[in-house]
């Protein structure tokens, strides 16, 4: 894209304009602080992620609404999401870099090192002078992602609870067996079971579960709840102040945690072909009316298509989320509670000063409710309706790949997974599903190890990993016991590259937090 040098105008003012601009018909304007006439459009080129199979087009009406409010001219470029990384650093290496990029990891050792060189601003100074972005996405998300108490990138900010794996429970089947929504591990097995042995979908056969998950090579992916819940934390390896880095699977939780899941598995409460099964398959037994919970996220989207299936032949079928659940060793309630973030837009140094400050406007005016609204929803009656209280996105939203669009500017708000578009998510819900995110915010648990590092868990990391893995799937399924897990910890824990993961981990973590 052609640039163009645009006359000085402080970033404030820039901005005043643009929010002006919303309000108004008229093409947007500023003033100079000489008092000149309009200046002419910021232009610059943001390079970013897609994970719909298309990508909108730089033409489309949502973007050129947001360049129109904001008085920008904007070039964005949309990378698949299989290998974004990957271009990002052959990007990166080549030095041929565009004013703004989206790292998934700021972390990132190619990351790292760029920001070490000076190949990015240093944002930290210039924040304060941007509200919508102080005061609109979750502080978390900047302090989460601090490189040496610096911020080099804006967050993509994401809602702090909802989206990992916990578990959802039939309601349906609650009601009819007279149970009430679990708070301890002990009272979740309770219901898992009534919901495998007594017939809670009345057909007079055992023919269901009381819950199945997905695990993957090396964790234990949507099964993870139970060890999170177990230990009151999901890192895997932690770090904290004043206490030992360590592997989570040492400790005694995990152990207690894998007896709960063997126990499910070997009385016929856990789905018996978990170790093999995907996600999608997890969703389809739900939907087939198979299991009674699932480990899921909380958006609404996928509720609504389970609920609206399972209507289909089950009516007065319903799904309810948990809230929390108690930790045994503590007796503290646990919910999972995430970073704030995924990914963060760096802004290159080769950027003028001027430049930086109209980029940081234009990702203001994004944290705005309007700007939210229109990179989200696009523009009323057009992108999206307005059905029950709803925003439900039409044909035309999806014609022009609008949904590549949210990437840019993130709507941020704490309900916004139980908030999506889905005209099978019931109505009565929201206000239901909002009361459980209150919940797990209150309870949520975030430990930040962001950004701790360990070359030999580079190496050997996975290999590790998988041993575990292995191990936890044999003990589950019986067919070790689980002294086998015992001896196999007690071997891990005098490894060398374990010693070594450890160690580096743990000055790593000084090295960033402090302490120790």
């Amino acid at each position: 894209m052609k640039k163009k040098l645009v006359t000085v105008i402080s970033a404030s003012l820039l901005l005043s304009s643009t929010l002006a601009a919303c309000g108004e018909k008229e093409e947007a304007s500023s003033a100079s602080p000489d008092g000149s006439k309009s200046s002419a459009p910021a232009e610059f080129n943001i390079t970013t992620i897609n994970y719909s199979p298309e990508a909108a087009a730089n033409d489309n009406p949502i973007e050129l609404e947001m360049e129109k409010r904001t008085n920008t001219k904007v070039n964005i470029t949309y990378l698949p999401s299989n290998n974004y990384m990957d271009k990002f650093k052959v990007m990166l290496a080549s030095g041929e870099i565009p004013d703004v990029l989206l790292t998934t990891s700021i972390y990132d050792p190619s990351v790292l090192n760029a920001i070490q060189d000076g190949v990015f601003w240093d944002l930290t100074p210039y924040l304060k002078d941007y509200p919508n972005l102080q005061n609109n996405y979750p502080k978390e998300s900047y302090e989460n992602t601090k490189i040496d108490g610096k911020i080099y990138g804006l967050p993509r900010p994401r809602p702090l609870v909802g989206g990992a794996a916990f578990p959802a429970l039939r309601q349906d089947w609650l009601d009819k067996l007279g149970l009430k929504v679990p708070e301890t591990m002990d009272e979740l097995y309770t219901v898992l079971k009534a919901f495998a042995e007594q017939d809670p979908d009345g057909n007079g056969k055992k023919d269901t579960y009381g819950f199945t998950g997905s695990v993957a090579e090396g964790w234990m992916d949507q099964l993870s709840f139970v060890e999170d819940t177990f230990n009151g934390f999901n890192n895997m390896i932690l770090s904290m102040e004043g206490k030992p880095t360590e592997y989570r699977d040492f400790s005694p939780a995990t152990r207690e945690a894998l007896l709960w899941i063997h126990r499910a598995y070997k009385e016929g409460v856990l789905a018996p072909d978990f170790a093999i099964i995907k996600q999608s398959q997890v969703l389809d037994m739900m939907k087939q009316g198979k299991v009674g919970m699932i480990p899921t996220a909380m958006d609404a989207s996928k509720i609504g298509d389970m609920v609206g299936t399972l209507r289909k032949t089950v009516p007065a079928a319903g799904l309810v989320h948990v809230p929390y659940l108690i930790t045994p060793s503590s007796g503290k309630k646990y919910a999972t509670k995430e970073g704030g973030f995924f990914g963060n837009y760096l802004i290159s140094k080769k950027v003028p000063e001027e430049k930086l400050k109209q980029i940081l406007a234009f990702f203001d005016y994004g944290a705005t409710p309007e700007g939210m609204e229109l990179a989200n929803f696009g523009l009323k009656d057009v992108h999206y309706t307005v059905q029950d209280g709803k925003k439900v996105t039409t044909e035309e939203y999806k014609k022009i790949a609008a949904a590549s669009i949210v990437n840019v500017w993130t709507l941020v708000d704490p309900y916004s997974r139980v908030q999506q578009a889905s005209t099978d998510y019931p109505k009565e819900y929201l206000e239901r599903d909002k009361k459980v995110v209150d919940e797990r915010l209150k309870h949520g648990v975030f430990i930040n190890n962001n950004g701790v590092m360990s070359e030999t868990e580079i190496k050997f990391g996975s290999e590790i990993a998988k041993k575990l893995q292995d191990k936890k799937i044999k003990v589950i399924m019986g067919k070790e016991p689980i002294e086998a897990w015992d001896k196999l910890i007690e071997q891990m824990k005098n490894d060398a590259n374990v010693k070594k993961i450890l160690a580096e981990r743990e000055a790593s973590y000084k090295a960033i937090f402090g302490g120790k």
